[in-house]
This record gives structure tokens, C-alpha cells and sequence, in this order.
């Protein structure tokens, strides 16, 4: 009798063990990555008030902490940003007059310009019709505490590692594939992904160029003058 109701007990628990297992596979398929290790290249364009544009490709690599944002415009416009998050440091690699440079930045002012982009909103979202740079995507209205809006596109597979990575979407749960902002008072910028590659980077790519001369940007600053 013992027996019979064990096996009666065991055939009543097998359809549970299948449901759980198969909503541990669900939930497990659609987990949010965090995007610690890769790269990112984005086709950007700046619009300017006299109706012109000029392309190039901003490219972000990733590993841990560390973050490497290299910008290249085809107006021959360079810059390069590290940026560390483990040691709380930031150089921007200027070339001046052919001379090298990595300027000593203050990962507490980036961190500043970033308050008044906190506590944003998207609303209305849906899913986007195609994918961009082979990820599944989202589209909504971006708000800011200040009244600015905003299209964004979006893709819920990865997250940043760090709230420095965006400036403009700090504590993002997603990441941005495309978008537009205000560089300044009369340039636009325009972000659409190209590729989202996850993968090892090496070290390397994050270090100084043993060429470049480490100044801080008070002494930068003194030299433009």
C-alpha cells in the first residue's frame, strides 16, 4: 500500500517537476548579461547648424572595469578616452601639435554631468521591427527630470557593467543601439549600433602608449594657452 501511494504520489509530481524546469529555462534564456568584456562600434554622425554632417565611428571596448571610447570622425578629428573604474581614473589621449598627450581627467566631474540625467523614464515602448547589429530591439520616448525627451533604441539582452559607460543613461537596464542628443547648444549627435561583439580583449588595449606624456588638466590647459 505504501508503495502504491508513492507511486501515485510520484506520478502527480512528475508534471511539476516538468513545468518548474521548464520555467527555469525560460527565465534562465531571457536573463539580462551584463556586457563586462567586448566591443561596441556605433556609426555616428554630428549635424551642424549650417546643415552639414560629419560621420565616423565611435568604438567601445570593455574588460571589467575598465573602459576604452575611441572616437574617429572623417573630418580628421580624434580623441580617446580610458577610463577606469576600479583605480577611479580617466585620461583623454590628445594629439597637440604633434605632440602626445594623456590629460589626467576627474572621474568625479563625470560623474557629476550625470546627475541631471538621473531618474529618467521610457514610455511608450514596443518592440522595434528589425534588429540592430543582430540584437532583438526596443523602441521608446526617453524623459528627464527636466521636461527634455527623446527617441531611444534598445536592446534587453545586455546591460552596462557601469553607469559611466552612457552618460546620458546612468542606472540603464539596457543597452542603447541608437539615439540621438545634443552634443552642445547647436550640434547634434547620432548614435546607431554596428556591432555588439562580446568577447576577451586584452589588457593592452587600456594602457597608456608608452609614447604619450602624462600631464594633468590644469597643466594641459596651461599649455593651449
Amino acid at each position: 500500500m505504501v508503495l502504491n501511494l508513492y507511486n501515485r504520489g510520484m506520478k502527480n509530481f512528475k508534471p511539476l517537476l516538468v513545468i518548474v524546469s521548464l520555467l527555469f529555462i525560460a527565465n534562465h534564456g531571457l536573463a539580462q548579461k551584463s556586457f563586462a568584456e567586448g566591443t561596441i562600434i556605433y556609426n555616428v554622425k554630428l549635424l551642424t547648424p549650417d546643415n552639414k554632417s560629419i560621420k565616423g565611428k565611435y568604438t567601445f571596448t570593455f574588460k571589467g572595469g575598465q573602459i576604452r571610447k575611441d572616437l574617429s570622425l572623417s573630418n580628421g578629428y580624434e580623441d580617446v578616452l580610458l577610463i577606469n573604474t576600479n583605480t577611479g581614473t580617466v585620461y583623454s589621449l590628445q594629439n597637440r601639435l604633434n605632440k602626445k598627450y594623456a590629460i589626467e581627467l576627474n572621474m568625479a566631474d563625470m560623474k557629476k554631468k550625470q546627475e541631471k540625467f538621473r531618474g529618467f523614464k521610457l514610455v511608450n515602448e514596443a518592440a522595434n521591427k528589425e534588429n540592430i547589429a543582430g540584437n532583438a530591439a526596443y523602441h521608446a520616448n526617453i524623459k528627464y527630470s527636466d521636461g527634455t525627451t527623446g527617441d531611444i533604441i534598445y536592446t534587453k539582452e545586455w546591460q552596462p557593467a557601469s553607469q559611466i559607460v552612457f552618460e546620458r543613461f546612468p542606472e540603464a537596464n539596457f543597452l542603447p543601439l541608437k539615439f540621438s542628443y545634443n552634443e552642445s547648444a547647436d550640434v547634434i549627435m547620432e548614435f546607431e549600433a554596428l556591432q555588439v561583439v562580446p568577447g576577451p580583449i586584452e589588457n593592452a588595449v587600456f594602457r597608456i602608449p608608452t609614447d604619450y606624456k602624462m600631464i594633468s588638466n590644469a597643466e594641459y590647459k596651461e599649455l593651449s594657452k
